[in-house]
């Protein structure tokens, strides 16, 4: 089995599990959310080609201004399905928020959510999309990751 062909079953297990927790637990631990974005992150990097020094800038609020860059967050929101396309899943957000993220975790990205959740609107690019949702979430939660 090819390393890609074992890297799309990771994630689509992931995806699968992380679709079904909110049916069995109330949140997941600090733990179990980084393994999750270390795996959307093995995902998203590559095919992009962004550098693990890029990718971690973003928790310092250092975004690219280079289409790939864009683009890998595009699609790690997709795989979060935070957004869609460059567009919030304002609802689907939520409820992952409320039935996901530890408790000390979820006022400040209701907050977050709730004030970028139109931030890209009218924005036809979805990379460009992405990234302008990136830095409202950055702006707007106390508590901000991102894989």
């Amino acid at each position: 089995m090819s390393s890609i062909t074992k890297l799309a079953s990771v994630v689509c297990c992931s995806v699968i599990c992380l679709s079904l927790l909110p049916q069995l637990v109330h949140s997941i631990t600090q733990e179990q959310l980084e393994k999750t974005a270390r795996t959307f992150r093995q995902v998203c990097q590559p095919k992009h080609k962004i550098s693990d020094e890029v990718a971690d800038a973003v928790n310092r609020g250092v975004f690219a201004d280079t289409k790939d860059f864009k683009c890998y967050v595009s699609c790690l929101l997709d795989i979060m399905q935070v957004a869609r396309k460059g567009k919030v899943n304002y609802e689907k957000s939520l409820k992952q928020i409320d039935t996901m993220l530890p408790e000390h975790m979820k006022p400040a990205f209701r907050a977050g959510l709730e004030a970028c959740k139109s931030a890209a609107q009218g924005v036809k690019d979805h990379c460009e999309a992405a990234a302008i949702l990136l830095q409202c979430f950055y702006k707007n939660n106390p508590k901000f990751v991102f894989p």
